[in-house]
């Protein structure tokens, strides 16, 4: 047996040869054990368990292979719950917690409809539904392994939200549903940024949902094109979008609907995150 300590130095050591970053350590000794910094300085050194090194290793392990932490362990922490993550979703990010943040901020809780669109593990709509009372709450993806897991999720959370399966507007389209505010956190990286990915990434995250085509604008301009047949004059659309976008994004809404007011707000490192506007009555 080793000293709590001493595993996780091995550990760190490991993940640097490996090319990850060591704070996944701590995070995981955290997460498996609860063995978070305070403790370490008390405990640190006493004798972990066999079956909790093997169980630790093996993760690290794993980790070290580029398999991301979170499908390893099977949840990613996100805004303030953690959330089931499977090879079918998306790893929630932080600059994700940004756009929730900001949704929150910006809308009232007065009964209106909010939809996510390609809602993965159900991060964005599952955390706005916990914060709101009375606002109704529609998440919807293309992927039925995503949805299972954002009802697990929605399970987990304790909230009540509507599920739909289906691309981008089409099911509510298909239930003739008007929305208040449209939020999305779409694919929206090119092709040809491959190369800027990390291998974690590329090898485990799912492609259909990270890639898309016209340098990872289509499918904006897609619900861009089609606000009419899914949001009420006056609502909201959000954006989570990538940093060189913002400007491409723009020209494409005012093409489409002109006299529409585009704003953008920088994430925390300062990088074009998150596109919003109000959509008003136009005709086409």
């Amino acid at each position: 047996m080793k000293q709590y300590k001493a595993v996780l130095k091995e550990a760190e050591a490991s993940l640097s040869v490996s090319g990850q970053e060591i704070r996944v350590a701590s995070i995981v000794m955290e997460e498996l054990f609860g063995m978070n910094f305070a403790k370490l300085m008390i405990y640190g050194e006493d004798m972990m368990p066999k079956e909790d090194y093997e169980k630790f290793a093996s993760v690290i392990e794993r980790v070290c292979h580029n398999e991301p932490y979170q499908y390893v362990l099977g949840e990613a922490f996100f805004y303030d719950d953690y959330f089931t993550v499977t090879p079918d979703t998306l790893i929630p990010r932080n600059e994700t917690e940004e756009l929730v943040e900001f949704v929150l901020k910006n809308e009232n809780d007065l009964g209106l409809t909010a939809v996510d669109i390609g809602t993965g593990t159900g991060a964005i709509g599952l955390t706005l539904a916990a914060h709101w009372k009375s606002n109704k709450v529609i998440v919807t993806d293309l992927s039925a392994g995503a949805l299972r897991t954002a009802k697990k999720n929605g399970e987990r959370l304790g909230v009540n939200v509507e599920y739909l399966e289906g691309s981008l507007f089409a099911p509510l389209v298909d239930k003739e549903i008007k929305a208040d505010i449209i939020i999305s956190n779409p694919p929206y990286i090119s092709e040809d940024e491959k190369h800027l990915m990390t291998p974690s990434v590329l090898e485990y995250e799912p492609g259909t949902a990270l890639f898309a085509d016209d340098n990872g604008l289509a499918l904006y301009k897609a619900m861009i094109r089609r606000l009419s047949d899914v949001l009420k004059p006056g609502g909201r659309v959000y954006f989570e979008i990538g940093f060189s976008q913002a400007d491409a994004l723009k020209e494409y809404i005012g093409s489409v609907w002109p006299g529409v007011v585009v704003q953008v707000v920088k994430d925390i490192n300062q990088q074009d995150r998150i596109l919003h506007f109000t959509w008003g009555e136009y005709s086409d």
